[in-house]
């Protein structure tokens, strides 16, 4: 009995599946609720289901009949022109005239799956270089044009990418600066690069009335220059920094001064070109103990003393700490700084459980493509689509989904792939409503009977699953000292000590400690510097980076193994200037 059960429940959801031999279709239906199987068509075929022919994202069944045909031709002489974004380089993709024999490739059997072809090409003559060159100038190409290249593409008659123009580049104009009158702390967030990143960690001092802040420094104008296709080239607009309106704050637009207006604590937020400077509460304690209990506070967490044992703190931002920390636990979305030692203790920076990313951001793009699809239906002519016997909406939408909105489709099996495999906050109730609500845009057209309906299925995405704009995470920590302790950061760990005892770290961005490393297993993706490691009787101590990053020691004693990716080394003697690294698929230390 319960064996039945189960194969019940298994079967429910099983997703459909198709596959290709010797250019024939073969498909396999869904069970219960798991997605139809896909067809994707490529260039150079002409897929038909049911005798009509598609060239979307389509879903299909075992009752369709599918056909695929592909084509040979012979293709002129191709010199396509591509021109880079800032229009100073001109690249040609070249194909000399050629015969072109297509044979479709085989498959596995997948749920969606992206049909492809084999191509033979055998190249032809009868074209001249005036000819490739005049090609090249129809297409705009006329300033900085590189003959000695294109002569060398045609004489080798071979298909090929060249770099055909060079434009003048613009001298760029000068941004505008923030001067900061205030004392930031010492311990800032750093970056891949080991500056200190403002943006990313910025603490100020208390404020009061009429207290300087900030000014702002107007930037210069830069020097214009020359595209490949003739046209002047502006330089880039500098920075233009608006300093936004706010009650907290008093802006002298000619002088550039920002003072503050009334007591507290600066902070400088930045969207875009545009600064606003708040001075607002944080969550500020003494100390945490039992007096205050643990602390989750949904913001910057600030305590003037330290953190006794058994307590812990939760911050979806920052936590920043003056005293100790011993015997507790921190954890924050964003970054950790402690001024004095972390005895004991786990510290977790950039936890993805309390700064967490949510389903939005992947729905937005489906309404991006719906919202096209909308106003591409709006700007079609009704009498002109009627002419080409496209009639009602159903149709329309076909029609669109086969032009100009092919990406919706795709878009919404991308999305709906990333739920499926991926650790996104979505339940299955959810993700199966979400599969039947878009259906219609994968090949059931007849549900689609006006296009209120399309409205419809914008606005419940948009109030299903509200969008916000997603915040940068760095997940730094920065401490004094550490000892038998656990730490955790998706950034870099900074010990600016003397020491660091028996503690584990693990590091999405490197990990620097400044002065005794004894005892204790360090992990950073991009490297790890430290300044004495191990003891002269020797202590067991373990570093491990990715096999692009480094580990460079001042000194390191006996029993200290690295590895870098694969590469493993125990170091059995005292050494200096370790500077550890993988060179050429060798491991090279100095």
């Amino acid at each position: 009995m319960f064996g039945n059960s189960a194969v019940e429940i298994t079967e429910k959801n099983e997703d459909g599946y198709a596959w290709i031999i010797d250019g024939k279709v073969f498909v396999k239906d869904s069970v219960g609720k798991g997605m139809q199987p896909l067809l994707n068509p490529c260039e150079g075929i002409k897929l038909i289901v049911n005798g009509i022919e598609t060239n979307h994202l389509v879903m299909v069944s075992e009752k369709d009949n599918i056909e695929i045909k592909t084509t040979d031709e012979e293709a002129e002489v191709e010199a396509d022109v591509k021109i880079s974004e800032d229009k100073l380089k001109a690249y040609m993709s070249f194909k000399p005239p050629r015969k072109i024999k297509r044979v479709l490739k085989d498959s596995y059997p997948v749920n969606k799956l992206d049909i492809s072809l084999m191509e033979e090409e055998d190249f032809q003559d009868g074209y001249s270089v005036e000819q490739l060159i005049d090609i090249i100038r129809q297409q705009g190409v006329v300033y900085g044009l590189k003959e000695d290249i294109i002569r060398k593409a045609y004489k080798e008659n071979k298909k090929g990418r060249y770099l055909i123009a060079e434009g003048k580049p613009p001298i760029d104009a000068t941004d505008d600066n923030m001067e900061c009158f205030l004392e930031d702390i010492e311990e800032q967030a750093i970056n891949e690069y080991e500056n200190i990143d403002h943006k990313e960690l910025i603490k100020y001092k208390s404020v009061k009335p009429g207290e300087k802040i900030a000014r702002l420094i107007r930037g210069n104008p830069g020097e214009e220059g020359i595209s490949v296709l003739g046209e002047t080239i502006k330089p880039k607009e500098a920075r233009k920094i608006i300093i936004e309106a706010s009650r907290d704050i008093q802006f002298d637009e000619e002088s550039g001064m920002i003072r503050a207006r009334k007591f507290g604590t600066p902070v400088k937020k930045e969207k875009g070109n545009v600064i606003t400077y708040e001075i607002s509460e944080k969550l500020q304690l003494v100390e945490v103990s039992l007096k205050t209990g643990n602390v989750k506070f949904k913001g910057d967490v600030e305590i003037t003393g330290s953190v006794y044992e058994g307590m812990k703190v939760i911050a979806n931002n920052n936590i920043f700490i003056f005293g100790d920390v011993n015997f507790s636990s921190l954890y924050s979305g964003n970054d950790i700084v402690v001024k004095g030692n972390v005895v004991t203790s786990q510290l977790v920076s950039g936890d993805d459980t309390i700064a967490s990313k949510a389903v939005n951001t992947e729905i937005h793009r489906i309404i991006a493509e719906i919202e096209n699809l909308i106003d591409n239906i709006k700007k079609e002519s009704v009498s002109e689509l009627n002419s080409q016997g496209i009639k009602g909406m159903p149709e329309i939408v076909r029609y669109m989904l086969n032009t100009k909105n092919r990406a919706l489709p795709t878009t919404i099996y991308d999305v709906i792939h990333k739920f499926k495999k991926d650790n996104y906050d979505i339940d299955d109730s959810m993700l199966y409503t979400l599969i039947e609500k878009c259906k219609p845009f994968l090949g059931n057209y007849s549900e689609i009977y006006n296009l209120e309906y399309i409205y419809e299925m914008a606005e419940y995405l948009k109030t299903t699953f509200h969008i916000d704009e997603k915040k940068r995470v760095s997940g730094n920590i920065l401490l004094n000292g550490a000892m038998n302790s656990e730490i955790k950061a998706i950034g870099n760990v900074v010990i600016s000590g003397k020491t660091c005892f028996n503690t584990k770290i693990e590091a999405g961005g490197k990990v620097m400690i400044s002065g005794n490393l004894r005892l204790g297993e360090i992990k950073a993706e991009k490297g790890i510097e430290a300044n004495r490691v191990g003891t002269e009787i020797g202590t067991k101590i373990f570093l491990e980076v990715s096999d692009k990053g480094f580990i460079r020691m001042k000194s390191v004693y006996p029993d200290t193994t690295i590895r870098i990716g694969r590469h493993t080394y125990k170091f059995d003697s005292y050494q200096t200037g370790i500077n550890a690294r993988v060179v050429k698929n060798k491991l090279v230390l100095k």
